[in-house]
This record gives C-alpha cells, structure tokens and sequence, in this order.
C-alpha cells in the first residue's frame, strides 16, 4: 500500500544554521550567449558542457546554446524552449570544479570529451534526443511535453504526456517501458531515484514516488496549502527528497516517515526566490531584488550573498554542488565556483 501522509505545520528549522560566509562565490567567468532574457540554464551530469535557453527573433522559437565550462568553447545552437543532458554511457563523470592546467590540456583536445546525448522538446510536442558530437538525431518521441529526466544510467527519458501523465521511453529503442498516471492536474517537476522510481510534483498539490514499470504509486506527499510547486532535487543515494513549494521548504525522507518543513519567510534575512536545488540536495540558489544568494537546505540558512547585476533569471547546479551556472536578463551566462570552507581538506 503506497504511504500517503499529509503536510502538517511546519516545524522550526535548526536552531543552529551554519554561518552565513561559509561559502565562497568565484566568479569563472561570463558568456554573453544573446541580446534576451536567459531563460533556463542546465549543466551535463558527466561532461564539461552546458546550456542556455534564449527567445529568438520570434517568440515561438528559442534557442538552445552549448557551451563548455572548461575552454569557454561554444557549439552550434539548436531552437527548442527545453533542453537536458544525457548521463555519459562509456565515460566517467568529469568533475566541474575550478578547471586546473591539466584539465585545461585534457579539453583542448575534442575526443577527450564524452560527449552525451542531449534531449530537447519543440514547439511541435516532439521530444528529439541527439548525439551530441555529431548532431545526429537517434531518437524522436511525438505528443510529449516538459518536464522531462534522464535515468542515472542514461538508458531511459522520461516526459510528461497528455492527460497529466509522465511517460517513460527506452532511450535507445523509443519503447514505451513505463508510466506515472496517478496526478490530476500538471506535473512540473520530474527526477529520477536511483532504484529508478520516478519522483513527481504536480499542480494538484501532491509529490509522488512512482514505480513507472506497475504505475504503483510508493509514496505520496500532499500538501494542504500551497499548491505551487517551484524546485525539485532527489539526494544521490535517494533517501532523500527535498521540493519547494511557493515559499516553503521540504525535505521528506518517504522511507522513514519523515518530513521537514520550513518557510523561507521564517529562515531568510530577505526575500528570495528558489530557482534550483543542487543535486546533492546541500543548497538552494534563488534570486532577489540585489543579485541572487545561496541557502543550506537543512537549515533554510543564507549561507552566501552576491549582490549587484541584471536580474538573475535562472540556475543550475553541476551533479557535485560545486559549480553554479546562472543566466540573467540581459542575455549573459555567468559561471560561479563554489567553496564551502566547512569541508575538510
């Protein structure tokens, strides 16, 4: 039987959040990737490379611009308003921390690079999966919609599809291998566990914990109040499920029964708004009226400031926490490396 456990009021946060400069920003450096509003930024889980999203001349059409966040290197532009990396198959990840000589050297090479696959949506409900190095398309999915995930491993997509569905495809074969039906209302969010559940949220006030193969819902989280789901983030051992919903926080621990709530009006010293959550579920990047900043999940605590700036319309964290890639109103993608001066050397 699936365990359905409704929000309560949310508890205090902890009574001892980590300071607020114990985290450095450093400023890798800035691509000036269009002359429009980035509107979505997203970073490889395993190679150097990265994404903005951008109108084009007309507004029916954005674009999608590579980039690698080594060499500063951009590939060719492909229209689509979404877009999502591929796990690499046969490499292992590469780490995106501040890039060293050796690192350098490595890239300078192009067949060095794992290439992934990258997946992107039109304005025609066709999801197209391509290989990266060549631009091939190896896959075409028709009626399907954001959001949309990979698998860890890389072998399976999945996507929301009509009737308030999340679809799961072979993402070598385009067969069908499994489904989320259980929501009422859109899903905006969707990642995977690594046991390969799917983990949903949706505008009908619900997060659910699915087994896509039976349609068997695992777990289920309602929420009572705000049914304006934000961000969404699974913990790489997926024990761990933190979302953000309007202007409160959750972490739910479905396994064990446990749910932390807290709101971000009661932990911030300003008001801010949630853009992404890193993979490893450390920390919450969001906007505010004097540049963006970045919160420890557990505590709700600001942990750093970055003031000044256009107006930072989107985020994305790299699978290890330790780079943030931002894109602001004014066309610019900016690349941050993170420092938390609590980990130990």
């Amino acid at each position: 039987m699936p365990t359905t456990r409704k929000k309560s009021r949310s508890p205090a946060p902890s009574p001892s959040p980590p300071p607020s400069s114990c985290v450095s920003l450093t400023l890798r450096f800035t691509r000036p990737a269009s002359r429009s509003e980035i509107t979505a930024v997203g970073i490889s889980p395993s190679s150097a490379l990265a994404y903005a999203i951008f109108p084009g001349a007309q507004t029916d059409q954005p674009w999608i611009d590579t980039f690698d966040l080594v060499t500063q290197r951009g590939y060719s532009k492909i229209i689509g308003p979404v877009a999502s990396f591929s796990p690499s198959l046969h490499s292992p990840p590469l780490r995106v921390g501040k890039p060293s000589a050796s690192a350098l050297a490595l890239a300078s090479s192009s067949s060095a690079l794992p290439f992934p696959r990258i997946a992107t949506l039109s304005s025609t409900a066709s999801l197209m999966v391509r290989d990266f190095s060549t631009g091939k398309t190896v896959l075409e999915l028709k009626e399907v919609f954001a959001p949309i995930a990979w698998s860890p491993d890389g072998r399976a997509i999945a996507a929301a599809e009509p009737r308030h569905r999340i679809g799961l495809w072979d993402a070598r074969t385009g067969t069908r291998i499994g489904r989320v039906p259980g929501h009422i209302d859109a899903v905006t969010h969707v990642a995977f566990a690594p046991d390969s559940a799917l983990v949903t949220l949706s505008r009908d006030g619900t997060l659910r914990v699915t087994d896509p193969r039976t349609s068997k819902t695992l777990y289920k989280l309602e929420m009572e109040t705000s049914k304006n789901p934000r961000a969404l983030a699974v913990s790489p051992d997926g024990k761990t499920i933190v979302s953000v919903w309007g202007s409160v926080v959750h972490i739910w621990m479905p396994q064990h029964g446990q749910l932390t709530s807290y709101s971000l009006s009661s932990t911030r010293p300003c008001e801010g708004w949630p853009l992404s959550i890193s993979p490893d579920c450390r920390y919450i990047a969001s906007w505010t009226e004097e540049g963006f900043d970045i919160m420890d999940v557990a505590s709700g605590a600001v942990v750093c400031t970055q003031d000044g700036g256009p107006l930072v319309t989107s985020a994305d964290f790299s699978s290890d926490g330790r780079t943030l890639v931002l894109g602001r109103i004014s066309g610019d993608v900016e690349i941050w490396d993170l420092a938390d001066k609590r980990a130990k050397n």
